[in-house]
């Protein structure tokens, strides 16, 4: 063996020792596991959060009479979140929640914000099958949740979260959801019909900016969602001023928009602190 082996051999060595003496729990084995591979997997990320994502796989779930009894028992008294407590807030589909909209939420409580963008992992190649009588079963694997039988890493995203808030002291986790809409008069249907607005003239349309919550508390995952009522307005044509002086051109229908969601998130979470903020 010459000195260039030798020494590999000690860096090798002593790096098992190493990692032999550290001390982790089983989450963050099972985290570990997870990124070991997380180089040979595709990280589709989509759009919005599903409600899925938020209360979780109930719906492929077998569920029993007793299971729906236990629920209702475990739901008495009312769902809370006292003032100033500490919250996550979450845009869904956002990196991070409106500056508006956490500067109301900071109005009532001690506020932090996470992504909103779920993150889905997807299969990973499938290995050639082995023959049976070259395996060998190994125990230590039976109970290893990180991968299911397809190959595929399991990702529930609001168990994650309640596990990150847990270790942030928070009390609860706020996700919204928000759409702005442009609607037209149909005098045939004699209705407005509403359509997501794409920056198109808002000329003779309404406009109204809707939301969505999802309030989880993290200690027990018991939940609670709520769909204010929204505001309404009606959109001027597009307009540009120009200053003489300064040159600036100002949109109005930016301006309406802009006053628009402004309004609507002091009223809703006006209304949502009323409703779920109890005090202390």
């Amino acid at each position: 063996m010459n000195i260039r082996s030798g020494l590999l051999l000690l860096l090798v060595s002593g790096s098992l020792l190493l990692t032999g003496c550290v001390r982790t729990s089983s989450i963050d084995a099972r985290k570990i596991k997870t990124g070991a591979v997380s180089q040979q997997e595709q990280i589709a990320s989509t759009s919005q959060l599903t409600d899925q994502d938020v209360f979780g796989n109930e719906l492929t779930l077998e569920i029993t009479e007793e299971d729906i009894q236990n629920a209702v028992e475990e739901a008495q008294g009312q769902f809370t979140i006292p003032l100033n407590s500490p919250v996550v807030l979450v845009k869904s589909g956002s990196r991070a929640p409106d500056v508006i909209m956490q500067q109301e939420m900071q109005r009532y409580y001690r506020v932090s914000t996470f992504s909103g963008i779920p993150v889905a992992k997807k299969k990973r190649p499938v290995q050639p099958a082995i023959p049976l009588k070259e395996t060998q079963v190994d125990a230590t694997t039976t109970d290893d949740f990180s991968v299911d039988r397809n190959n595929v890493i399991n990702a529930n995203y609001m168990q994650a979260m309640r596990y990150i808030a847990a270790k942030g002291r928070q009390k609860a986790i706020v996700v919204y959801w928000d759409e702005l809409e442009a609607g037209k008069y149909n005098s045939a249907t004699k209705e407005v019909v509403w359509k997501k607005y794409s920056g198109e003239k808002l000329s003779g349309s309404s406009l109204r900016y809707l939301i969505r919550f999802a309030l989880v508390d993290v200690a027990t995952g018991e939940w609670a969602t709520y769909s204010p009522v929204n505001i309404e307005s009606v959109a001027v044509p597009l307009i540009v001023k120009s200053d003489a002086k300064t040159s600036e051109k100002t949109d109005i229908t930016e301006q309406q928009i802009v006053s628009l969601e402004e309004k609507t998130c002091q009223m809703v979470v006006r209304d949502l602190v009323n409703r779920y903020g109890n005090k202390i």
